[in-house]
């Protein structure tokens, strides 16, 4: 389509729309876009330049073309694409082809066996559940725990969300709707750098808004599924520590609380050092009996002289 000299750039931005919609083809508006901060990446196109686009989809027009490993700042992400500039314009590239830039996050999955001390910590992905229950029993038993909420579920259960900030529980960033990252669990694609970075960044916006407390630095990786790729875009979006576990009690597989009591304390007695450190995985799920099994739990690993901490305080030296 060929413009008039004397086309407003107002005109234009009319003409264009009314083609996308013509076409069938819609857009991301910039409110469904996630902000983004202290976030850089470098180009990954060897053998050819990356375009930078006027909005979040191949179908835009392309305003640059970006040189292979270029470091560009990031300010936005929305599905596939991060927005930056570039030459003097800005617009969106897509993240499959760009690198993330940052320290990876390290993994742990134990403390330092040098202290008795264990973490309960929770998984909340699903629905409520026994969540008031086991919040009951931490208050009781003066435990302090963490838990790892997805968006989603935070953003069903706020006052529960809240609660658990103000018991004193700490906050790990599980994602938005705990899709794998890696898809190897769910027999998907692997998620790209952005959408990576919206799952997280979204998830955190939202508990912050609630708590006032961040996540960040503290990731739970959905189905436990990570690798380098995965490591090194969370360390890039400031989650520098992949919490996994030690022990996972099995109950969303349908253990009774008896076994889940004996899979745990058993596993801890077979460790080195008695378990000492150790990180527990527990959901808070109704298809979970991991609340019933919390008394028997406790119970033993106090016989056994075990204090318990949330994840920074099991990992601190």
């Amino acid at each position: 389509m060929t413009l008039g000299r004397g086309r407003s750039a107002a005109g234009v931005a009319l003409v264009a729309g009314a083609l996308w919609l013509a076409l069938g083809v819609t857009h991301p508006t910039p409110a469904a876009a996630v902000g983004v901060s202290r976030l850089t990446a470098r180009t990954n196109t060897p053998t050819s330049t990356l375009n930078l686009r006027t909005c979040a989809a191949t179908t835009c027009p392309a305003v640059r073309s970006i040189p292979h490993r270029t470091v560009l700042t990031l300010t936005a992400a929305t599905g596939d694409w991060f927005k930056t500039s570039y030459g003097g314009r800005t617009g969106w590239v897509h993240s499959r082809y760009t690198v993330l830039r940052g320290t990876p996050a390290r993994t742990v999955s134990r403390g330092p066996t040098s202290r008795r001390m264990v973490s309960y910590t929770f998984d909340a992905g699903s629905d409520l559940g026994h969540t008031g229950a086991i919040l009951d029993f931490l208050a009781a038993e003066g435990i302090p725990a963490s838990f790892g909420l997805t968006g989603r579920w935070a953003e069903a259960h706020p006052t529960t969300v809240r609660r658990i900030a103000d018991d004193g529980h700490h906050l790990v960033n599980h994602t938005w709707d705990h899709g794998s990252f890696t898809g190897f669990s769910t027999g998907r694609a692997a998620l790209t750098p952005a959408r990576r970075t919206e799952q997280l960044v979204r998830t955190n916006n939202l508990v912050l808004r609630l708590t006032g407390t961040s996540t960040r630095p503290y990731f739970r990786p959905p189905y436990g599924d990570h690798d380098r790729g995965v490591l090194r875009d969370v360390g890039a979006n400031r989650f520098g520590t992949n919490v996994m576990w030690s022990v996972d009690s099995l109950g969303w597989k349908g253990l009774t609380a008896a076994k889940i009591c004996s899979r745990v304390v058993g596993s801890m007695a077979a460790a080195s050092s008695g378990g000492n450190g150790y990180i527990i995985l527990f959901h808070v799920g109704s298809a979970s009996a991991d609340a019933q099994a919390l008394p028997c739990i406790t119970d033993t690993l106090r016989d056994r002289g075990f204090t318990f901490g949330t994840v920074p305080q099991v990992l601190s030296p």
